[in-house]
Formats: C-alpha cells, structure tokens, sequence
C-alpha cells in the first residue's frame, strides 16, 4: 500500500469519516506493517491541531505500561503536564510504547476524540460489567453408570475408582487417568462392550484431562470430551463436541481418533486443536507437532486430506475443506489464556465471550458488518474484554436475561 493511500485512511479515521470498508483496509495494513511505519503515522497523529484533549488518562497509560513492562514503577514517572506528552521526549516514547501495545490490542480506541464525554456513562457501564467474571476450571463428570459429579464442588484427590482405573482430581484442576491390571482387563482386550465417561464444561469453564493413555486434553468453554475409562487395544477413540486441545501420547500399534459431527481426526502421536462448536457451522483442525489425518464426506463421497505443521482445515457448512497455513501460536491462543482476533467478525468475537463470561447477547439492529483485530488476556473481567467493542464505535448496555434473572445478557447496537 502507497504511503499516500495509507495516509488518507489514517486521516479519515483519526476524524471518524472512514467507511466500514476504508477502517477494515487501514486494519489490515496496520496488521501487516511494521513496527517504525505505525510509529511514525502515531507521530503525526500527536501533531493533529484539533487533538484537543490527552489521549490517555494516567490510570490507563499506568496500565498500559504494566501490561508490557514486568517491572514497570508507577514512581519512576513523575506526572507531566497536559499535553506534553506531544513532544518527542522521554514522555512521547511513553506513549509510543503504549501506543504500540494498544496497536497490538486494536488500534481503533486511539483516536476517539469524543471517548471522555461520555465517561461517566461507561464509568456505569464498567461498573455493572466488572461483576461479569471470567471462566475458571470448572465442569462435571459423567460416569459409565450415569453417576455425575460436580469436580469444581469435591476436595482434591481420588474422584472414583472402578474396575480398575482410578480418577484423580489434582492440585491445579487436571483430571488424571490411571489403570491398573490392564492386563486383566476384558474392555481393553475388546471382550466386552466398552463404557464410557464423558467430562463436559459449561459456559465459564474449562478444564484439563489426562487420559489413560497419557494423552492431554485441555477443553475449552461450553464443550465436552466422551472417551473409554480404559481405551481398546487396536483404537483409542474419543468424541468432542465443541473445543479442545489434544497432545497425544505416541503408540504406533494403536491410532488417536477424535470423532466431531462433521469429521474425524486420525493420528498416532502429536500435538492439534479442534474447535467444533456448532454455532459457528464450521469445524476447524489446526496442526502443531506431527501429522494428522482429516476423513470427512462432501457432496459426492467420503474423503481424506493429511496436514502437516503450521496447517489449518476449515470444513464449512456444506462439507467443503480449505487448508491454509496459520500463525501456531495465535490459533491456540485460549489454551495460553488470550482471545485472539484476527479480521473476526464482530458476532464471533461475542459468541467467544459469551462461552467464556457466561452471558447470552444479541444486537439492537441488523448484525454490524464489521470485523475486529485484538488480544484480551482471558482472566480480565467482563468489562476489560468488552472494550473492544467501543474501539469499533459499538456501545453496549447490560440487562438481565428475562429467562434466568441471576445472568447478563449484553445488547450491542452502533453509535
């Protein structure tokens, strides 16, 4: 993109006269582009004549600094005056700092000229939004028997033990598989009808789960896993339905199989993520370690595609699969406690908070077509997680689900 072009659109949106259309290109720039262009568009931003007012308060440039310096002192920086932080001094490196974290966040807060008119009506809004918590390890175990257990309500230590295979709760939250006398074991000879435990997390919950086989799954919101207590001899099969991350123990004499609606996923030993969650009527296998097998059907037959690291597949509604190369890290950016967006459209960016806060929402008028870039460290609260939307000139207000009166619903409509 052409240095002129870049400044139009920098211009058109420091003055909130960009299109939808011009505020996605200056995104997407901004995504790609490097560290010194950004700089330098910020620069010439801090000289616009009718910036009028700072850009950051002291609490926020405070926050800012902690976030991206481990051992950042607040006394270390003694208050400047207004408006000095324009000049190209150790306060505008301050800022630029900042700045380039929030680039990193989105870039569309900075330049809201209007945001401390409205302060107290968001100072209200934060107020009522900071008591939406974020998620915690917490889900419920269903055993062969149909027994359930609330594994967020029992003491650490042995959960059950049967025929067997003892299960665990640990100290940090992980559900651990041991079998015993396995080769006494008619299920893992294949002699009898396997049984099956199924761990399932609610909106707000995640959890971890070692399986017998020494295989891990971190599960994510709102998802749940089925497998047998004691795996067969020839197949060590499992069902998800929402999202997990697997790293699978190697054993060459028996393959992984993860089951989801629309696939399955076949492997001996390595490292991928899953997310199957219906409502977004798409499946999504992202590879890290190793290789994989994909078997799906489309319209005409039953077919295969092997990954390889640094791939992902997206079958889409009509069963069709497309594989691109991905950035590893970001793709599995919930395990590591972060949202990550990356030109995601704003209904999915909500539908993710809304697993992960436990609210339902819904739009005030027709689904904005806008899409947002952004990291949001998982353990904010509610509030923190949300500002993004009024980086993207949306508003938001909190009522109370009319259904269940002890849980949010956010209704989100534009300015």
């Amino acid at each position: 993109m052409d240095k002129e072009r870049i400044n139009y659109l920098f211009g058109k949106y420091v003055d909130k006269t960009a299109s939808l259309s011009e505020r996605d290109e200056l995104m997407q720039y901004i995504h790609s582009a490097p560290e010194e262009e950004i700089v330098s568009l910020l620069e010439e931003a801090y000289q616009f004549p009718d910036l009028d007012e700072e850009m950051f308060t002291t609490v926020q440039r405070t926050k800012m600094l902690g976030a991206i310096l481990p051992d950042y002192n607040p006394a270390s920086f003694a208050p400047e005056p207004k408006r000095t932080f324009f000049s190209k001094s150790r306060v505008l490196k301050f800022t630029t700092i900042a700045a380039l974290l929030l680039v990193t966040l989105t870039i569309g807060f900075l330049f809201y000229k209007d945001r401390a008119k409205s302060r107290d009506a968001d100072l209200v809004q934060q107020t009522l939004s900071e008591d939406i918590l974020p998620g915690e390890n917490k889900a419920t175990l269903r055993l062969a028997n149909g027994e359930m257990i609330s594994l967020n309500d029992i003491p650490t230590g042995n959960v059950v033990e049967q025929q067997g295979v003892v299960v665990t709760k640990t100290e940090d939250g992980q559900l651990l598989y041991q079998v015993y006398a396995t080769d006494n074991n008619a299920q893992s000879a294949g002699e009898i009808e396997p049984t099956y435990h199924i761990i399932t997390t609610p909106k707000g919950g995640q959890y971890q789960v070692l399986l017998p086989d020494g295989t891990k799954v971190w599960l994510n919101a709102a998802s749940s896993l089925k497998y047998p207590p004691v795996f067969s001899k020839t197949e060590r099969r499992v069902e998800l339905t929402g999202e997990g991350y697997f790293e699978v123990a190697p054993n060459m004499l028996s393959p992984f199989i993860v089951q989801t609606q629309n696939q399955s996923v076949k492997v001996l030993g390595t490292h991928f993520n899953i997310n199957a969650y219906q409502d977004t009527r798409k499946t999504s296998t992202t590879l890290l370690e190793g290789s994989v097998m994909i078997d799906y059907s489309n319209s005409e037959k039953r077919t295969s595609r092997i990954l390889k690291p640094g791939e992902q597949a997206v079958l889409n509604g009509q069963h069709r699969l497309a594989v691109k190369k991905v950035d590893l890290s970001n793709a599995v950016a919930w395990k590591n406690g972060l949202f990550y967006f990356e030109n995601t459209p704003v209904e999915q960016v909500l539908a993710e908070f809304a697993r992960w806060y436990n609210f339902d929402f819904e739009f005030e008028d027709d689904v904005p077509a806008i899409n947002l870039w952004g990291r949001v460290y998982r353990n904010v609260n509610a509030a923190e997680a949300l500002e993004i939307l009024d980086y993207f000139n949306l508003k938001y207000r909190l009522i109370k689900d009319a259904k269940q009166k002890s849980k949010w619903k956010i209704v989100v409509s534009n300015l």
